[in-house]
């Protein structure tokens, strides 16, 4: 359940706008590095212990290196603030491969892309993919200000009228239309997001309308919720042996699995990054993560060992 590390060297660093810098990493012991689709992230693993998660940004046939742009956070907890001060050409880090719970859909016969923010890493990939496969899309590219929205200008080259950015400025009535530009699109459209919650909720509530549209989305952070649900113990089933483990009310199965020697991968412990998702083979799981969509958490098929409990009374894991 764990992954191989990769150790990068910073080729290049290169400031996009006030509080967003590029990094390319390349491989120090490989010519290559491995291959990833659009949506995809790596985890850096940082020499002061925290681990982050960043969208790759690159041209994925070109796995001789990899980008990310990272966002400078004013109430940063250490990882952002940290990347920012010490990365430097030069300097070598240890990465996990990439994932992808963003996955790319491309059979869809429209594409509504909205990004916010920083947001767009992941989704300029995909609408460069998009423009390859010759896909109908729309690129929505939201920002405060034209100086703070990293990429516009290559994305506007690379994609002309595909894409179209909005800056509110500050000023509240700049906002875009959620729900005229939801409403306004065709049948049977799949729509790709990554931003802020705020922003996600108001592109969820403003979908809730058209139930022929299809939301992918990614965030920033796990999602805040202020139902009060009361944990109940549960018991787990481990397939390879039939050992079968109680998860207390106190206890998350991440903790009572390594509490018995059972080694778990596990980046963020928030049901953000995926990386700790175990096969499900019987029982009902109660999800919790933000990683899943809502058809994925009723497929009871995975789920996120760190954050996720269970509705049955036993859970059997594929571990």
């Amino acid at each position: 359940m764990t992954s191989n590390v990769i150790q990068v060297s910073v080729s290049d660093v290169e400031q996009l706008t006030d509080s967003i810098k590029s990094y390319i990493l390349t491989p120090v012991a490989e010519e290559k590095l491995p291959a990833f689709t659009a949506g995809a992230h790596i985890d850096l693993l940082l020499e002061n212990g925290l681990s982050r998660q960043y969208s790759l940004c690159s041209d994925p046939a070109d796995t001789g290196s990899y980008q990310i742009a990272v966002l400078r956070e004013k109430n940063s907890r250490g990882g952002s603030e940290y990347i920012h001060q010490h990365l430097k050409p030069g300097s070598q880090l240890t990465i996990h491969p990439p994932r992808n719970h963003f996955q790319l859909e491309e059979s869809a016969p429209h594409y509504l892309l909205i990004a916010g923010g920083i947001g767009i890493t992941p989704i300029m990939l995909m609408a460069r993919r998009l423009k390859a496969l010759g896909k109908s899309f729309k690129l929505h590219y939201l920002a405060r200000t034209e100086q703070q929205a990293a990429f516009a200008d290559l994305l506007k080259q690379e994609l002309g009228d595909q894409c179209q950015c909005h800056f509110t400025l500050g000023q509240p009535e700049n906002r875009i239309n959620l729900e005229l530009l939801v409403a306004d699109q065709p049948p049977e459209t799949h729509l790709y997001t990554c931003g802020s919650e705020p922003l996600l909720q108001s592109i969820l509530a403003a979908a809730s309308l058209r139930q022929d549209i299809r939301v992918h989305f990614e965030r920033f952070a796990a999602a805040e919720t202020t139902e009060v649900v009361e944990n109940k113990a549960f018991e787990v089933e481990l397939a390879s042996s039939g050992e079968v483990l109680e998860v207390t009310p106190e206890q998350s199965i991440l903790e009572v699995l390594r509490s018995r020697g059972h080694e778990v991968e596990t980046m963020c412990e928030e049901g953000l990054c995926g990386s700790c998702e175990v096969g499900l083979l019987a029982g009902e799981a109660d999800h919790r993560d933000s990683v899943l969509t809502e058809d994925e958490q009723q497929e009871q098929s995975v789920l996120m060992v760190c954050c996720s409990r269970a509705k049955s009374s036993r859970l059997k894991l594929d571990i």
